[in-house]
């Protein structure tokens, strides 16, 4: 999962470095909205900015790296919703919030995959003492 996210934050980066420069006087408000998972998970961007984001309590069940995907690509369908339909004179995505989230998310991550790491191993020392236990 910790490839996948960062592969993500390097294609925002791409998008960073290559978006064109805007007028600071557009008054349209360009928005766009993506969805992954059969609409269970939705991201719209308005302004450039993630306006909002909705996951369905049904998918928390999933393991993150699968939860991580669909994000991925309810994100990814606005952005390119956005970038396909924004005129000339609209404002790009806020790649530079998106990118926080998504660092958010990462750090998030490994954070869970360490606890249930350590988890894992607590139970594999139970399950040793308690072979030894048996043996004697």
């Amino acid at each position: 999962m910790d490839d996948l996210l960062t592969e993500t934050r390097r294609a925002l980066e791409a998008v960073r470095s290559d978006r064109p420069e805007t007028p600071a006087d557009s008054h349209e408000v360009p928005a766009a909205h993506g969805s992954a998972a059969d609409g269970l998970v939705t991201a719209t961007i308005t302004g450039g900015r993630l306006d909002s984001f909705i996951i369905d309590p049904r998918l928390m069940r999933l393991p993150s790296w699968k939860l991580a995907e669909h994000v991925m690509t309810a994100v990814n369908e606005a952005l390119d919703l956005l970038r396909q339909g924004q005129p000339a004179t609209g404002q790009p995505a806020d790649v530079d919030a998106l990118a926080g989230g998504l660092h958010e998310l990462q750090d998030r991550s490994i954070r869970q995959m360490a606890q249930m790491g350590q988890a894992l191993q607590e139970v594999v020392t139970l399950l040793r003492g308690g072979r030894a236990e048996g043996r004697r």
